[in-house]
């Protein structure tokens, strides 16, 4: 058994050609249900994006043809096969883990410590599911390189490189978490920044978090999605507690809270000086809160809520320059750990394929031994 990545993106072939390997969502099941069905491909998930087009399969390798992958990109591309083994390269087995670890971390992005590829990823790890073409071997790589990523984002040695609204959000608040009592978060904003910084947050130790938005609509929308990014994922959240809701319940989502983060998306004009004012009478108790306004034009609004609300600007929370020595620090922190994650997961994948081998080996001895009537007749006495 192998683990094989077969990819193209924007720096392996023209603008001009690039969009010949575009994938839309019905092209995407089309292709996983045809590549399921080649000699040899126990597993495939397809990674696909304005800028790449990544195909992961776990293959039998004695049956597997490179050639038919080859030859079906060709078909699809409509391009002569000698350009799609030019424009295409391939990894297998550790380089396949490797690579996957470094892009979901953001690392080999042009804008260092981005996060966007994470949101394909997420996607392709799901249709594989919904398709019924991914296994155990893929959806676990995938986990993995997704749980590798968060836990790159949510480390303080990493600070040089991640500096995307999520990534200063999780460092503010992971910074000011000792003065909080119950770690009761709100956020405000339902854009892609706020899903995952969900994400990021269900790995720390939070009691509950609320999605407020405008439109009840889009938080409850979120909300399920976090329930099926848990499902999925098989991750450990059931004790945080996901709650949606709309402004009518505002004052007191912000009454009862101890963290609130307020998307740069979110209409801030809807956080008046006069809402804080009611929040202040709302408040049962004086408590800590922290505020992470990422609109960063409201501090004059909660600052009627007393001292004891911490205010956080992220942009003045992450001022300072970084010298090149702890990027570089933080550059090799990555690598030790991605190299560890990956070994790993290969000594995993190593003891599974030798189980699944004597699996067969011995059925295939049963077979052999019983005959097809399941009958022992014709052994020799």
């Amino acid at each position: 058994m192998k683990i094989l990545m077969y990819g193209v993106n924007q720096d392996t072939v023209s603008v001009e050609d690039i969009d010949r390997y575009k994938l839309s969502e019905q092209d995407k099941i089309a292709h996983l249900k045809d590549i399921s069905a080649f000699p040899g491909v126990q597993e495939v998930c397809i990674m696909s994006s304005d800028v790449r087009s990544e195909y992961y399969l776990n293959v039998d390798e004695k049956n597997f043809k490179h050639g038919d992958l080859l030859r079906y990109l060709s078909e699809y591309a409509d391009k002569p096969l000698k350009e799609i083994i030019l424009e295409t390269y391939s990894k297998f087995n550790k380089d396949v883990i490797n690579h996957l670890f470094s892009i979901l971390s953001g690392m080999e992005s042009k804008a260092r410590g981005s996060f966007a590829t994470l949101k394909y990823a997420e996607a392709a790890l799901e249709t594989a599911n919904d398709e019924a073409v991914s296994g155990q071997v893929l959806r676990e790589l995938f986990k993995n390189a997704i749980d590798f990523s968060r836990k790159m984002r949510l480390s303080s040695t990493m600070r040089p490189i991640y500096l995307t609204e999520p990534a200063r959000a999780i460092e503010v608040l992971k910074d000011k978490a000792g003065e909080l009592v119950d770690k009761k978060l709100v956020l405000f904003g339902t854009d892609y920044d706020m899903l995952h910084l969900s994400k990021m947050l269900l790995e720390l130790d939070i009691e509950s978090l609320t999605i407020v938005d405008e439109n009840s609509m889009n938080s409850n929308h979120m909300v399920t999605m976090l329930k099926d990014w848990i499902y999925l994922t098989k991750s450990e959240h059931n004790e945080v507690r996901l709650h949606a809701a709309d402004l009518s319940s505002m004052n007191y989502r912000l009454s009862n809270a101890d963290g609130v983060v307020i998307s740069s998306n979110f209409d801030s004009e809807l956080l008046t000086e006069d809402l804080m004012l009611n929040v202040k009478k709302m408040r049962q108790t004086k408590k800590r809160q922290l505020i992470v306004d990422f609109t960063e034009k409201k501090q004059s609004a909660f600052s009627v809520l007393g001292s004891l609300v911490s205010y956080e600007a992220p942009s003045m929370h992450h001022s300072k320059d970084f010298s090149e020595e702890e990027v570089a620090s933080a550059e090799l922190f990555f690598e030790e750990h991605m190299n560890q994650a990956t070994d790993r997961f290969m000594e995993n994948y190593k003891q599974a394929t030798e189980v699944t081998s004597d699996k067969k080996r011995n059925l295939s001895r049963f077979n052999l031994a019983v005959g097809s009537d399941h009958t022992f007749g014709h052994l020799s006495t």
